[in-house]
């Protein structure tokens, strides 16, 4: 017989206006076949996701871990968007974000907070983003959710030339992972390449309206919709 379950599952962030009394957690979607995982998800922090599970059996321990067996569906509704997840067996798990992982959210909110921005507070934001990558790699959507990542990339986009390049590569591997989306990593290739007096790659660099200088531009469109980019004309990076 089947059973439909709706579990109550918010990523609960106080600067979201929800309750600050609740844990701040992750929450993952695994799926399974034979017992071995084919698939999972992290869903972003900072929203609140509403989970229905529909399962022949559905199981859920006191750490807060959903176990459905036989024609699972997962109905996983954020905001006004909805997907579903179907297979014979799925483990929904939370995890209680520790103390490391909810300071860097903390300093990631700051780094989009409104106020005065100079050089100070560039540096400060730098060595905060810095101390993030180190521990947790680049605060994706994953693990920041996608507007606390955009902060992480605003303030990369805004550092020296050489803590540009040093950061990138943890860049790469998350939009490698679809962690990020491919436009940030074009801006941070683009941005680093000029600033080493080499042509930009994506023609996402303008002056005067115009993109600087492109490496290939006969490629150029090729390579902007790999990183999700729009065409651009090739006579207008030339």
């Amino acid at each position: 017989m089947m059973s439909v379950y709706k579990l109550a599952l918010p990523l609960l962030l106080a600067f979201h206006g929800l309750a600050a009394a609740a844990e701040p957690s992750r929450i993952s979607v695994q799926t399974l076949a034979a017992g071995k995982e084919v698939a999972r998800i992290m869903l972003p922090i900072g929203q609140q996701h509403n989970v229905q599970v529909e399962a022949n059996q559905v199981e859920q321990d006191s750490r807060g871990t959903t176990h459905a067996r036989g024609n699972v569906r997962v109905i996983i509704r954020t905001g006004g968007a909805a997907t579903t997840i179907a297979g014979e067996e799925i483990i929904i798990k939370r995890k209680v974000l520790d103390t490391r992982e909810l300071a860097a959210i903390r300093a990631l909110e700051g780094m989009g907070a409104p106020g005065k921005r100079d050089a100070a507070r560039d540096r400060k934001e730098l060595a905060r983003l810095k101390t993030i990558v180190a521990s947790h790699g680049w605060p994706g959507t994953r693990f920041a959710g996608p507007e606390l990542s955009q902060n992480a990339f605003a303030v990369l986009m805004r550092m020296p030339e050489k803590e540009l390049e040093a950061l990138l590569p943890a860049l790469r591997e998350a939009q490698a992972e679809n962690d990020v989306p491919g436009t940030q990593l074009a801006q941070a290739e683009d941005r680093l390449r000029i600033a080493k007096g080499l042509p930009q790659r994506y023609g996402t660099q303008l002056a005067g309206g115009k993109p600087v200088v492109i490496e290939d531009a006969n490629e150029l469109n090729i390579r902007r919709k790999m990183m999700g980019l729009p065409p651009m004309p090739v006579s207008s990076g030339q």
